[in-house]
Formats: structure tokens, sequence, C-alpha cells
């Protein structure tokens, strides 16, 4: 109750900056109307009463017959309907010229110009889903926006905002088209709609007065009657237009109903009753601006009138414009009938048509410019358009019960998750998305599930720990039982019987009726690809969850019910404007990576952006080879070489380190004994990170087992097996198999290997590998599994792995080289550095596979200061020591690469990252950078070595040091 009154308040403190388009007070404008008044003649006058049908999508016929009505009556308006808006305002120009006065445009555009105009501009979301929003600034923004795109395509009156209370779940018309079902919700909305419109010089216009929530019966085909008395209408239907009134909309639309309270005629439309327009209306609530007839030529006023008499008896109730009369003669004809009867006055029509005529001063309408054609579907599709309309439906989404805390979804490590989309005949949106957070396995299932397929789904889905079900191509109508089927209703109690679900609702919250046993369901109320998305991200915490149902559809679901829920922190995925970059520049990304390709600087690649924990850009160029078999795909795995230091080597050391099972800051030999008394014993690992500590880069193991020729070098068989056999268990790729006492030998001359004379910075993989083993006998884990136990699984990562031929199908890993010095043959699925190969794919140096969105995810945990999911992984302060520099160094942290800083050194990354940029370059072609300063992450990954690891070209064309800049430059826009 209390939100009630906030709210009734506020809307009773707001002034409305636009004035009603009846006031002529301003001397311009008075002597505007009174001079075009003074050159019409009284049929003239009597067009500017009138509204014709206009399409963008019809043919020769349909604009001949335009043309006839403008030429021959000289018509006050039109409305446009279906089309798009280069053939819209090509014939808005040519119907304009035509016309002696500017003729006024309207639009049905209530949840914008995609109403109309589907295939080419955006739809916002429909006014129930944007009744849960708890921001009603956000409304006012969409008024703003859809009032911009409705001026640009030539419409200055938006039949909008449904101001319908819609109090009856069975309704078919309103609906979903309404605020929902409480009068103060309903009303402070449609006031922010309105007054955003109004502030963008579009008039509003309420419909349907009186109130055409609560009926099952839909206009367009009947006449609805409305069965309450006058207590009821003031108290609930005309609330929110009272509100409207008392706050400057402009314009209002009658709705063809039978109200007995109000006028107790038979089969009296409310658009043909003085009661209701002029004595309702006009006298009790006082209002004075236009008011508009719903369309004329709909049954629910046709049934019982004849063409001609409606116009003559709509105008006689007190309307000022005919909306889509059916039949223009037989209305001029019946009017001026009207008007020598005396029923009719001139005199009083004429204030009509001053009115108008004041109101199209208002809009602008005293002359008319051509509207220009060029470029407007890009800028009726601007990305600031689509951002605005990811904000609507981020603070839409409801989540109407949160039984047992299940959302966000947390608690990743060993819980089995499974997706079940309903409805779907393919893999969803949402399912693609859901895949960014954590590894599930994912279902799809029609509607009408036999018996048969229920059991072997509710046998498969019953193992798992959680399944969310999502339910898609739902219809709107009560009438259609929502669009879900008995069956499939059935399934899913069946199922949440034998496990823990989810229940995704991308439909009519009025459905919601049938899950009341359900105990955690989230509504979604749009089933659009950007919907999809942003519902599997609310369901992992990647932002707050906070919409209120608009309507109750049962004692478990009613309004204003819904549970907030807190962000996890995870990454989320929207546009590059809103973290204010600019796509048109971030798309230069494109010119580039398409160079990178032609010039064969490597086969294809894919690049991620994100910023302020928001991956804004992620796309996939060229193809896994030359032979462009293969496209190359954003989830594709690649060889991420030695950014496998800080991604899995690191990241280790860190939370060791952390936990005080080791120390950097104390000698390396202290937790590998093999080191004891070698010359290696007293370095620190802060150095050995640092590649400060004297160790020599590397050691080519793999030329001691290779024969000595140089043209075509083979590996020598007493070191080699094609197949798997005992004493050659190591696998180097699928057809090489290596000694196993030979990996001793390995470890022997690392720890026997020489140091340079000096410490100074010399970068080294020998440290890395010893650090990977000493994770493995610190934690007790090889390190391939630390991290995956540790880091990866509780970050939900879904591809980060070593060995990856192991898990996943070799379709989906990027090929590294075709290797003619070492292993012949491909290599794929295997990692591509010979020492870490020779290893079995595993060492801290290098080996590490992943997509680019997880190794984002691992930069985000960094940038969060160790927090991601809801959980504290590792300490801020283990964060800093990190990636702080070393003490004697002008570029390394502590296993992170930095920005060099060094002048007289060559640069590694951008010149415009920030100082405090960190992350890694990977031999095969890959970066990852993370800049705190910016909180910005930049991933590129690619196959440069494809076919030879001996082709530099991405290195000297700085190919990504360029693309980073890109970045940089975006966010000046």
């Amino acid at each position: 109750m209390k939100n009630k009154v906030f709210t009734l308040f506020f809307i009773a403190l707001i002034t409305c900056s636009a004035k009603g388009p009846d006031t002529i007070d301003d001397a311009a404008e008075k002597a505007w109307v009174n001079a075009i008044f003074e050159t019409m003649t009284d049929e003239e006058r009597l067009a500017q009463l009138i509204m014709i049908r206009a399409h963008s999508d019809k043919g020769p016929e349909h604009i001949a017959q335009v043309e006839k009505l403008i030429k021959d009556y000289q018509v006050g308006g039109l409305c446009f309907f279906q089309g798009t808006p280069e053939k819209q305002i090509e014939l808005l120009n040519r119907y304009q010229q035509m016309a002696k006065i500017p003729m006024m445009v309207a639009m049905d555009a209530e949840w914008g110009l995609g109403m109309r105009m589907k295939a080419s501009t955006v739809s916002f979301p429909r006014q129930l889903m944007l009744g849960a929003i708890q921001d009603n600034h956000l409304i006012y923004e969409m008024g703003r926006e859809v009032a911009r795109q409705c001026r640009r395509v030539g419409v200055q009156i938006n039949f909008a905002p449904v101001a319908d209370v819609n109090n009856n779940p069975e309704n078919p018309v309103i609906n979903t088209r309404s605020f929902g079902e409480d009068r103060y919700n309903v009303a402070a909305k449609s006031y922010m709609y309105m007054q955003g419109m109004q502030d963008g010089q579009v008039m509003a216009c309420a419909k349907h007065f009186p109130g055409h929530g609560d009926t099952d019966v839909d206009s367009h085909y009947d006449l609805p009657v409305i069965t309450h008395n006058r207590s009821r209408l003031d108290s609930v239907e005309l609330f929110p237009f009272r509100v409207l009134a008392e706050h400057g909309i402009q314009s209002m639309m009658i709705a063809h109903l039978q109200v007995p309270e109000i006028d107790s005629s038979a089969n009296r439309p409310t658009t043909l009753s003085s009661k209701a327009v002029d004595q309702l209306l006009k006298e009790q609530i006082g209002y004075k601006g236009l008011i508009f007839t719903d369309g004329l030529g709909m049954k629910g006023v046709t049934k019982h009138y004849d063409p001609g008499q409606v116009e003559a008896e709509a105008l006689l109730a007190g309307n000022d414009i005919l909306l889509l009369p059916e039949d223009i003669p037989a209305t001029f004809k019946t009017i001026k009938a009207y008007l020598a009867d005396g029923r009719l006055n001139m005199a009083d029509l004429n204030v009509r048509v001053k009115k108008v005529l004041a109101a199209k001063y208002h809009l602008g309408l005293s002359s008319f410019e051509p509207i220009a054609q060029a470029n407007v579907r890009a800028e009726l599709n601007a990305p600031s358009v689509q951002v605005l309309k990811r904000q609507l439906i981020e603070n839409a989404i409801t989540l109407v019960r949160n039984g047992d805390g299940l959302l966000p979804i947390s608690d990743l490590p060993g819980r089995s998750i499974a997706s079940l989309s309903m409805g779907a005949k393919g893999r969803t949106v949402f399912q693609n998305t859901l895949d960014h957070y954590a590894p599930m396995e994912h279902f799809q299932a029609p509607k009408q599930l036999g018996s048969a397929q229920s059991t072997k789904l509710i046998g498969q889905l019953s193992a798992k720990d959680l399944v969310i079900v999502g339910l898609h191509d739902m219809d709107s109508r009560a009438a259609k039982n929502f669009g879900l089927d008995k069956n499939q209703l059935a399934f899913i109690d069946a199922l949440r019987k034998n496990t823990k679900v989810i229940l995704v609702v991308f439909g009519n919250p009025y459905s919601l009726k049938y899950f009341d046993e359900l105990d955690c369901v989230l509504e979604v109320y749009e089933e659009n690809e950007m919907s999809q998305d942003l519902a599997a991200q609310a369901l992992f915490g990647a932002f707050s969850i906070r919409g209120r149902l608009p309507v109750t559809a049962s004692p478990r679901s009613r309004f204003n019910d819904g549970v907030t829920t807190s962000p996890a922190f995870r990454l989320q995925y929207g546009l590059p404007e809103s973290v204010g970059l600019n796509s048109d520049k971030l798309n230069e990304i494109d010119a580039l990576a398409q160079q990178a390709i032609s010039t064969r600087a490597t086969p294809g690649c894919v690049v991620l952006v994100a910023k302020d924990g928001k991956v804004v850009f992620n796309k996939a160029y060229g193809h896994h080879t030359y032979r462009r078999r293969t496209p190359m795909q954003t989830d594709d795995l690649f060889d991420l070489a030695s950014i496998t230091k800080i991604a899995a080597a690191t990241l280790s050391v860190m939370q060791l380190h952390e936990q005080s099972k080791i120390s950097i800051y104390r000698p390396l030999s202290e937790y590998l004994p093999a080191l004891k008394g070698s010359n290696k014993e007293p370095l620190l690992i802060k150095d050995i990170m640092a590649h400060r500590a004297g160790l020599h880069p590397w050691i080519p193991f793999f030329e001691q087992t290779v024969s000595k020729s140089r043209r075509n070098p083979q590996p020598l068989r007493k070191f080699y097996s094609k197949k798997k056999k005992e004493g050659f268990e190591i696998p180097v790729t699928e057809k090489l198999f290596m000694r196993n006492d030979f990996a001793d030998s390995i470890w022997q001359q690392i720890y026997r290997s020489e140091l340079r004379p000096t410490t100074d910075y010399k970068y080294s993989d020998l440290g890395f590998y010893l650090l990977g083993d000493m994770v493995g006998q610190v934690s007790g884990l090889p390190l391939q599994d630390y991290v995956q136990q540790n880091i990866y699984q509780p970050l939900g990562l879904s591809t980060a792995t070593f060995n990856p031929h192991e898990k996943v199908s070799r379709s989906s890993v990027v090929p590294t080289e075709e290797d003619k010095y070492f292993r012949r043959q491909r290599v794929q699925g295997y990692v591509h550095d010979m020492g870490a190969a020779m290893l079995g794919g595993v060492s801290g140096h290098a080996g590490l596979f992943s997509n680019a969105n997880d190794l984002a995810i691992l930069m985000q945990l960094l940038l969060n200061g160790g927090y991601y999911g809801g959980q504290q992984l590792l300490q801020p302060e283990t964060v800093r020591t990190f990636t702080t520099r070393h003490p004697s160094d002008t570029r390394r942290g502590i296993g992170f690469d930095m920005k060099e800083l060094s002048p007289s050194r060559n640069a590694n990354l951008s010149d415009k990252a920030a100082a405090g940029t960190f992350g890694h370059l990977g031999f095969t072609g890959t970066c990852v950078w993370a800049d705190p300063e910016n909180n910005i992450i930049f991933v590129f990954l690619s196959n440069r070595t494809y076919p030879s690891m001996k082709n530099f070209k991405l290195s000297k064309e700085d190919y990504r040091p360029k693309m980073q800049s890109i970045i940089y430059e975006a966010m000046q826009y």
C-alpha cells in the first residue's frame, strides 16, 4: 500500500511542461490558425477532422486511392500501418506535397516502430513486460526514443500509451498491451511514456477511454460490454485517464465499448456516445486535448451503424478526429445531412477544426519540409536503441519465486546441470548463452511430448542436480492456454518431483497459474533473442534481478511478487555503447582481422573485448586453415601457448601462496627437493616468475629424439612408437607415443641446466616447467587437476583444459601446425609446444587450451580483485602483489607480463593501454590483456603457426597491438 501511495504522490507532484494543443495563446500561433482557417471551404474544414489509412507496403492501387482522397478532400491526417521506413518517407514526401495544409501523421507504435515495421526497425518490449519495471525513468527514456524514431519517419502522433487497466486474464485484445492490473502502476508508467514522447515533440494518445481492460471480447470483431458500476469505473478503469488528463496528455482515443453505467442506450458504443465523450471526458474529467475515435472500421462500431452514420454520430458525441472512416464519400454526405437538419452545428465543428490546426502548429506542421531518406534505417537501428531495449528487458525480468535460494546459480564444482528448451525445434539462444557460465548438457523437446519421449527425458534429466527448463513458442492468449500443451505441463510436474527445476517462462505472465507447484520460476515475458540472452545471464547473477509481476496469475503468482537478487559479478554480455564504447569504431577491428588473414599472417582469429565487466565484442574471423573448409567460431578452442603461464601456473601459485602453503619470497627448492644441491637451490620463486633468476630461455628436448636430417627429420624409433604400448605411453600426438623414461631425462636436464651469468630480465620457459611441478608436489594434485578443481570449475569454465583431444571433438579445436620437423603430422587437439608435448601435454609453461570467453572470465576474476560468481577465489592483496612489477623490472610482474615502461625497449602491447595493464602473449598467436585502470579485457586468439611456426607476420605487422589500440580509440567517441 505504501508503494501505491508513493506512486500516486509522485504523479501528483509532476507538472507537465507540454501545453495542451487546444490552448491558443501564442500570437504567432493564433495568427497562423486564423489565417489558414479563413482560406478553407467548409468541406476542407470538415476534412481536417478526418484521418485516413495509409500503408507503405502496398502497391500502386493503394497509393492511388490515398492520393485521390488527399486531392479530392484534403483530409487532415494519415495513419500509417505496415511497411518500411524508406518507403514511408518516400510516400509521405509525395503525399504532403499534395496537401494544401500539412497533414498530421499518426501510427500505432505502442512498442515502437517495430509494431508496424517489424522486419526493419526495433520493437521495444510490450507494455505488460514494461509493467514489471521498477525504475519508471526507463519508461520515459523509451518514450523519448520512440518519439525520435517517429519523427524520423514523419510521424507526429503515436497512439500510445495504452492506459487500460488489464484486470481480465481472458482479455484477447489488450492483454500484453497494458502495463498490468494495478491502476497506480498503469497510471505512473503511462505518464512516463507520455512525457517522454511529448518531450520528444510527438503527441501521445491515451487509449482506450474509458477503459478496455476488463473484457473478453475484441472490439475489432464485436462490441464488448462493460457492466461495472460508476464507483468501480472511477476507482479502476477511469483512474489512469484522469491522471493523464490532469498532467497534460495531448490526445486521447475513445474505445468501442458498451458501458451501460455511462450510456444505457442499446448498442451505443462509447465512441458514439455524447455521455461518454462530451459529458464524462470533457465536462466531468475536464479534458481539453484532442479526442480521436478508435478505428471506425472496427466491428465494435460498424456492427450496429452504417458507413457515414458512424462518423456523423462520432462527431455528434464530441470526438475531434474521425480515425479511419470506411467510406469517405458517405462520411461527407451524412455529416452534411446532420448539419442540414441541425443535429450538428458548423460553428461547433469549426472550434474543433481550429483545435486540430492548433495541434498541427504545436507539432511543427505550419509548413512541411521533405524528410531525408538517406541513412534512415541506420539511424533508427542505432546501437543506442538496442542498449535501451536491453536495459528495459534486464529491468523487467522477474524472479517470481526463488525456492532454496537457487538463483543466482552458484556452487558449480561437481554440480550436474542440464537445460531443456520446450517448444524449440533446435538449440536456442538461451542455451547458447547458458554455455558462457557453466558446462551443461542441452536438450530440446516439442510441446506435445509422447509418453515414450517423456519417460526417456525424465530418466535423463532426473540424473541431473539441476534442470533449467525454458518454455518457448508460447501464445499470449488465455483461450489458447498460452500455447501450453497438457502433456507439456504434466512433464514439467513430473520432472520437478525428480530433481530441482528452474522454470523460465518466455511468455505471458498469466500462464504462471499452471506452475504454482514449482518453487523457482523466472518470468521473462517475451521470447526474442535479446530476452533469451538476458534471461540466461540473470540466472547466473550477471546482474541483479529486480522486476515485479504486473498482474496476478494465481495464489502464488500475485501482482508485485518478485525476488530481488544480488549480482554475482560474473561477466555480462551486451553492446559496446552500454559501456561507453563506439560500435562503429570498434568494428574497425574487422578490417584489421581481414587484413591479417588476407596477408596470410594467420588463417583466422577470434577477438573478444570486455569493459566494465561486460563482453561487448566477440567475433570470429577466417577459417581453421587456409583451405577455408571450417569457419572459425567464437567458441573454438585454441592452444594458448605461454598464456598457460598465467592462466594455469601463476593462478595456482597465487592460491598456494595465499594459503601459506608456499611463499613466493622463498627459494623454489624448499618445495622441490630435487633442486637441493643444484645451482637452482637459492632461486626465489618471485624472481623465477619475473624471469629474473638467470635461467636460460629453453632447451630443445625434441631435437634429441629425432634424426639429424635437416630436410627430413624423423622421430627415432628408440624414443617413439606410433601406437600406445607398454613403455611408450606418453601421448605426443594421436599417432606418436614417447618412451616413458625420457620424461625423467627432461627433468634431469632442467635440474642440471647452467645458469646465465646475470639475473637481468631474460624470458624463460624453464622456470615454469618447475613451477608447474611444484604445484603438483605441494597440493598433491597434478597441475591440470589442481586448476580444474580449484579455479576453473568454481568459475564455471566450460572449455579451459589441457589435452582437449581427451574431452572434446577435434573439429572444435583449431589446428596449430603441419609439423614437418618433429611429429610429422598435423598438430590439433595436442599441445604445439614440443617440451610440453613430451610431458604428455601438461606443463606450467604451455599446454592449456581455451576459448576466448573462458579466458576473459579468468581475467575478470583478477579485475574483480579475486571475486567472481559469488566466490572469493583470491584476495585482492594477492592479485595486487602478482600484478605489480618486480622491483627490478620495467615490464614483468610476478608471472604476469605487463606494459613495457622503458622507451628504449620494444613495446609489447598498445601504447594507449594503462601502465598497470597485465596479461601475456602466446607463441601460437595469442594474447590476453587486462587493464585495471580502464577496466578493459582484450583477448586475441589465432593459429598464426599454421601451417608453419616460422610465419611471424602477425608480430611484424603488430596486428594485436593495433587491434588493442582501437578499443581505446572507441572510448573517445
